[in-house]
């Protein structure tokens, strides 16, 4: 059986019509003055107008955010794993396009920890400099949907590229209501407040722990990758993990040192 989702205008809509209904029975069943009967009936119409009104242009939401979150986690999950598997065990590094010599920011598991130093990408596994995992970062949709729709420009001013994160994770993207993002040094927090897609970030943190900062979903690979784009740094995710209300996501992000 489909579920049904209201949101705040259709059960605002709903409450019109309910009160529309009191309105019209108390004038039926308790004797008024006409004057007073007609100013219910009125007032239940005008009512029961506004809240027809409102229902009909208060579409609820497509698709239930829980649901959409758990769309990538097993996806995040499953490469984790056989990274393991393969005795690779590093967490994820955002390498600029100087580091690989591609046409786009890539992701870089390194079998421990990496120390600098380029990292051929035409293959998942190079044959020379650090060994790890190459592959496409899963934000990079998300990217390209950014350079089509929205023109994307990505500064290198460290206050620019956190209003950008802001912009593109809150506004155009809308992952959560409102989201932080700061510099701290080398470093910069990013905070979803009240993340939409939490039951995604929960299923993982249950399943695999430590494997949101090895493979992240497209969310977090989004801002790891503006970052090093904006940069032009490695960046390395530190810490991606549930707030104690459980309803925030913060992410730790750290510019690594050339070597």
């Amino acid at each position: 059986m489909k579920r049904i989702y209201l949101n705040k205008y259709s059960i605002a809509a709903v409450l019109f019509l309910a009160a529309a209904a009191a309105l019209i029975t108390l004038a039926l069943n308790i004797y008024f003055s006409e004057f007073i009967v007609a100013a219910f009936v009125i007032s239940a119409m005008a009512l029961a107008m506004t809240g027809i009104f409102i229902l009909t242009f208060s579409g609820g939401e497509p698709v239930d955010p829980r649901l959409v979150g758990l769309l990538p986690a097993q996806g995040c999950i499953s490469l984790c794993r056989i990274a393991s598997d393969l005795d690779i065990n590093g967490r994820a590094y955002f390498l600029p396009r100087r580091v690989t010599g591609e046409t786009r920011v890539m992701q870089f598991n390194p079998v421990s920890t990496y120390k600098g130093g380029e990292v051929p990408a035409q293959t998942s596994f190079p044959k020379t400099g650090p060994a790890g995992l190459v592959t496409i970062p899963s934000g990079n949709p998300l990217v390209q949907e950014l350079r089509k729709r929205n023109a994307l420009v990505i500064p290198d001013n460290e206050d620019q590229l956190a209003q950008l994160l802001r912009e593109a994770t809150g506004e155009i993207f809308d992952f959560a209501p409102r989201v932080s993002a700061s510099w701290n040094k080398s470093t910069v927090t990013i905070i979803f407040h009240r993340y939409r897609f939490i039951a995604g970030c929960q299923y993982i943190a249950q399943e695999s722990p430590g494997c949101c900062t090895r493979n992240p979903c497209p969310a977090c690979s989004l801002c790891g990758v503006l970052i090093a784009e904006g940069t032009n740094k490695v960046i390395s995710l530190d810490e991606c993990s549930i707030s104690a209300s459980k309803q925030d996501v913060i992410m730790i992000y750290s510019v690594v040192p050339s070597p």
